[in-house]
């Protein structure tokens, strides 16, 4: 549209030129002819400027496209890839999922483990105790003979010496 504006102030241009310049017509239209030459000029030179502009706004218009066009291809391939790294957030879910299951495994293995070692803890302090107080009872029967009067030290303490230790060894044995 802007070629056709500018075509037609061309010729109008023209024509005015042609039958005007060689013409012995007044002054005034001759006047009248160089003003609307001076129009012409002066639409012809905005014609130029909106050109112009309409040209910048075109390569603005088609640098936006070109932007668009390569982010949409940017989105396409994005897309495109996404079941894939669908599938592969999902691998590695299932790999810690899978990694979850036997930590928590060897976690009840390790509680059990442990409530078990307990429970032996608490045997082998309960057979300390026994033996301990076994122990305390064996010396305290080994000190009494000794202390009463008629009896020679040699037996009490010998017999006293042996029997204790043959308990204690009998015992140790059954429970270790």
């Amino acid at each position: 549209m802007g070629k056709a504006k500018t075509f037609s102030v061309l010729v109008l241009i023209s024509i005015c030129l042609t039958v005007f310049a060689g013409c012995g017509k007044a002054a005034k239209e001759r006047d009248e002819a160089r003003t609307q030459l001076a129009k012409a000029k002066a639409q012809l030179a905005k014609t130029n400027a909106l050109l112009e502009q309409a040209r910048n706004e075109r390569d603005q218009l088609q640098e936006n496209i070109t932007n668009l066009l390569e982010a949409m291809a940017d989105a396409k391939q994005e897309l495109a890839d996404a079941p894939q790294a669908q599938e592969q957030l999902q691998d590695q879910i299932n790999e810690l999922t899978r990694q979850l299951n036997t930590a928590m495994a060897m976690a009840n293995r390790a509680q059990a483990t442990v409530k078990n070692l307990k429970s032996q803890l608490q045997e082998k302090t309960e057979t300390i105790k026994q033996l301990e107080q076994e122990n305390n009872e064996l010396r305290l029967s080994a000190q009494q003979p000794q202390e009463q009067p008629g009896q020679t030290e040699e037996q009490p303490t010998e017999e006293s010496s042996e029997e204790p230790q043959e308990e204690v060894e009998e015992e140790g044995g059954e429970e270790y």
